[in-house]
């Protein structure tokens, strides 16, 4: 028996409701840290708490599945990176990726739920693959000798955690949000410089303007 229109369409509003309410905790993880609440997640996708616990039926459950989100962007992005010809290229497009998904963001998930058997083991494999390919970054000459695994872990995570483009996001200006997602992106350059075994000048975009970095402190 086929599906109704009817049931097409509340499995379309399912699935955006789900879509916005993940997207929206990663905002919020982003702003408030380990303090964020459930409340502040629901208001920020637009939807009532009923049709949160629809979805997710405790805070737990939530969290873990931004966890296992979060754990199978990261095992992606590194299968990719290990599969790039220039190992330093690819561990320069895993950072670019992880740091714009925010995976600094959700480093407090760690504390409030834990991932299923089937996707820890996924993220021990990532993690020795992600040494691995950063042991061929540094014998391919492009990543400085000096840089360790956990040395890019700690920058993703410090990248993925600034609250800039969330901050602006709330401002409803699409004009300054571009601007400071741009920005974000000159910040990773500029990050990535300091990791290259040979520093580039080549920044992307244009540089940001002093409203970037004032509107979001005024009333």
């Amino acid at each position: 028996m086929g599906v109704s229109k009817q049931q097409q369409s509340r499995q379309a509003e399912v699935a955006r409701n789900d879509a916005a309410l993940l997207e929206a905790a990663r905002r919020v993880f982003a702003r408030d840290g380990a303090r964020a609440s459930v409340n502040a997640i629901a208001e920020a996708a637009g939807v009532g708490m009923g049709t949160l616990y629809r979805r997710y039926r405790s805070k737990h459950e939530l969290y873990q599945r931004l966890l296992v989100l979060a754990n199978e962007q990261w095992a992606a992005g590194v299968e990719r990176a290990a599969a790039h010809d220039d190992p330093w290229q690819g561990l320069a497009e895993l950072i670019t990726d992880s740091a714009e998904y925010g995976q600094g963001t959700l480093a407090p998930l760690g504390r409030l739920a834990a991932l299923p058997p089937a996707q820890a083991d996924q993220a021990a494999a990532a993690d020795r693959a992600f040494e691995a390919l950063v042991d061929r970054a540094h014998q391919s000459g492009g990543l400085r000798g000096d840089v360790t695994a956990t040395d890019i872990l700690l920058l993703i995570e410090q990248l993925g955690r600034s609250p800039l483009v969330e901050q602006v996001q709330e401002l409803g200006d699409a004009e300054l949000t571009a601007q400071a997602q741009a920005a974000r992106r000159r910040m990773i350059a500029l990050a990535l410089g300091g990791l290259a075994a040979e520093p580039r000048d080549d920044l992307p975009g244009a540089p940001p303007g002093e409203r970037l970095l004032t509107a979001r402190w005024r009333t």
